[in-house]
């Protein structure tokens, strides 16, 4: 595992980009709704993504490189956090309230942290586990007021569904634990994108979701551009972060989106919230604020496992 340095750069990105990134939610929608097919959507970002990152590594002089070890690691980091958890999201959408299943995904700091603490990547510490504790009392604050499911046989779909968190806290263990050495930043996110694009061509064609772009719709090309720029921010910033402060760290990013989300809808859908909502937004930011205290408290430099 990488040493860890200054808090600093990891806790600013940590907000911006939890910020910035449920702004995808709004670009899928306006894609979806103009006749994208959504594996397709995912696909067309993912490889524009790719595309761009993969611009800037060449005139960096830093492609991705091709030895056994790099592949690896590009192509498992792919897989677990992008192509297989975006494809089984996808796949369970039609099977289970989209208020459920998007909630779902923000069950993974805690399972990162059980991870993080299995893999020897993380100690237990107090103040760690109060945040994750408090994160978890936050999203049970917002999903049990209103949770109930349509159908009883809804619950084997919903089962299934925790398989994506348990795939993204993977992913943000798998980051710390198999991060070629040396390898700069837009180096390895071209190469998780372009791997991520490669596994998800076969996935589109096979669900029949071919889409050409450019395509009839000029809103739906700018949406699948634009969430290509937030994909871009998300992993530069998803590798910056958890080579600086550790996996469990990066994975309360799921806590600021929730809550960043929540201003998001009042901004501009001008929603309104319960205080069950509130309260939960509080509790998940007393949870990263626990977490980053702990981190601060931790050695600057640490022995790698």
């Amino acid at each position: 595992m990488r040493r860890r340095g200054p808090l600093a750069l990891p806790i600013f990105l940590l907000l911006t980009v939890g910020a910035v990134y449920p702004l995808i939610f709004t670009m899928n929608k306006i894609a979806v709704d103009a006749g994208t097919p959504p594996v397709a959507f995912t696909f067309w970002q993912t490889l524009g993504a790719a595309v761009l990152l993969l611009i800037v590594a060449a005139w960096r002089r830093a492609l991705p490189r091709l030895e056994a070890r790099h592949i690896k690691a590009y192509f498992v980091i792919g897989l677990f956090g992008i192509a297989a958890p975006v494809t089984l999201m996808t796949w369970l959408a039609p099977k289970l309230p989209t208020g459920i299943l998007s909630m779902v995904v923000i069950l993974s700091p805690p399972i990162t942290y059980m991870i993080a603490l299995a893999l020897r990547l993380e100690r237990v510490r107090a103040l760690s586990l109060l945040g994750v504790l408090f994160g978890i009392g936050g999203i049970l604050l917002m999903v049990i007021p209103a949770f109930s499911l349509p159908e009883p046989g809804m619950v084997v779909w919903f089962l299934l569904a925790l398989l994506a968190p348990a795939s993204f806290a993977l992913t943000n263990n798998l980051a710390a634990l198999i991060d070629p050495p040396e390898t700069p930043v837009i180096t390895f996110a071209s190469g998780i994108c372009a791997a991520a694009t490669i596994m998800l061509a076969p996935v589109m064609i096979g669900l029949g979701e071919t889409y050409v772009v450019p395509g009839p719709d000029t809103g739906a090309d700018l949406a699948i551009l634009g969430a290509a720029g937030v994909t871009i921010t998300m992993y530069v910033t998803f590798l910056i972060i958890v080579r600086a402060a550790g996996p469990v760290f990066f994975s309360q990013f799921n806590y600021v989106v929730v809550v960043a989300g929540l201003g998001w809808g009042i901004l501009f859908f001008s929603e309104s919230h319960s205080a069950y909502a509130w309260g939960a937004a509080v509790l998940m930011l007393a949870g990263v604020a626990l977490l980053i205290h702990a981190a601060r408290r931790q050695p600057a430099t640490q022995a790698e496992p």
